[in-house]
């Protein structure tokens, strides 16, 4: 519940200071005006004979009337939830590692495989959310700001292949930096980051830090969702240079070389080096996930991680942001309204000058003697 025009509230202490001055004040003038009748005391024959009670509900009731008619000029809205309305989704930024770590096989076919997989049900799942991407390896890239088109989302995952990838490492820091600049400049009010890795790192543990460091000075929020499992997989170190096709050997630009001029000679390929195996790091996962004020989710093999994090986080963080906007409320006047008419009803059914008790009459010659 929201009101549109809270000062008519505040004003409220002051409307009721004033109603019970006028109402004390009448009810002096009222002893008054009788003394300059009656004389000094009070003579029983000038008794009206108005019931009490109905005197203190007649008083109760233009009380309540009073407040409902400025609890109406206060414009109370009430939320009204809409899965249709893009006002009511939330804004966060998704990090995804595309290092080369993320080709093991423990999940299948890969992990990249199945978070892709993963993502792309999560993107159409998805109605009313603005959610950005951001890829990283060795370095942050910013591949989508915050967007409603998810579409746009799922064929960007479909360009990204971490075996083509150059920069080696997997810098959970460099994607953060990334968003917290991302989320600086734009001003984004709701700051919300989702690192998608196999918690692995190759810069000296500089996510936690960062982690601390941006929920303190940002009030970036980080949650962590997991990709592979604890037992690993093996992968190459990197990937050897194919051999030189036969043939002759052009110069830039696809030129034959000049007569006289040796052709260019081919780098040889780098040695094989033997494979690594790579395991999920869910410690350091629920680490970063602490330091940034989030939660750790494993994605698993079909993305239930996905799902649970929209349900617990994403679905309250929405409500709540939609909670903020006015757009997503209804006016509900016609409540304090209603109330304030059937007090005034009441309050005119009442009469309470109109009844008077029933009482045996007094004697005037019998008061005066």
């Amino acid at each position: 519940m929201k009101f549109a025009l809270p000062q008519f509230l505040f004003a409220l202490p002051v409307v009721w200071l004033l109603l019970t001055l006028l109402l004390w004040q009448a009810r002096r003038r009222r002893r008054v005006l009788l003394e300059k009748f009656v004389g000094a005391g009070t003579a029983a024959w000038s008794d009206t004979g108005s019931v009490k009670k109905r005197r203190v509900w007649d008083r109760i009731l233009l009380f309540i009337a009073v407040t409902a008619l400025f609890v109406t000029l206060a414009r109370p809205l009430y939320f009204q939830f809409d899965e249709r309305s893009e006002s009511q989704g939330a804004s966060y930024l998704i990090a995804f590692d595309v290092s080369r770590s993320m080709l093991a096989a423990d999940l299948k076919p890969t992990r990249y495989a199945a978070t892709t997989n993963a993502l792309d049900h999560f993107f159409t799942d998805t109605k009313a959310d603005r959610i950005g991407l951001i890829t990283f390896a060795g370095i942050g890239y910013l591949n989508a700001p915050l967007t409603f088109d998810t579409r746009a989302l799922r064929t960007i995952l479909s360009y990204i292949n971490p075996a083509a990838l150059t920069d080696p490492g997997s810098s959970m820091a460099s994607a953060m930096d990334r968003a917290a600049r991302f989320f600086t400049s734009n001003a984004v009010p709701q700051r919300t980051l989702v690192m998608i890795s196999d918690g692995e790192e190759l810069d000296g543990g500089k996510a936690l830090e960062l982690a601390r460091k941006l929920k303190r000075d940002h009030q970036i929020t980080i949650h962590t969702i997991g990709v592979g499992t604890a037992t690993g997989a093996r992968i190459p170190a990197y990937r050897a240079a194919a051999a030189p096709p036969p043939g002759p050997v052009f110069f830039q630009g696809g030129q034959f070389p000049p007569p006289g001029v040796p052709p260019q000679a081919q780098p040889p390929p780098p040695p094989a080096m033997p494979d690594i195996t790579t395991r999920l790091d869910e410690n350091n996962l629920r680490r970063v996930a602490n330091a940034g004020g989030g939660r750790y989710y494993r994605l698993g093999q079909d993305g239930e991680g996905l799902r649970q994090l929209r349900e617990e986080v994403l679905r309250p963080l929405a409500e709540k942001t939609a909670r903020g906007d006015l757009q997503n409320y209804r006016e509900g006047f016609f409540a304090p309204l209603a109330v304030a008419i059937l007090a005034i009803v009441l309050k005119l059914w009442l009469g309470a000058d109109r009844f008077a008790r029933r009482r045996k009459l007094p004697s005037i010659l019998g008061a005066n003697s």
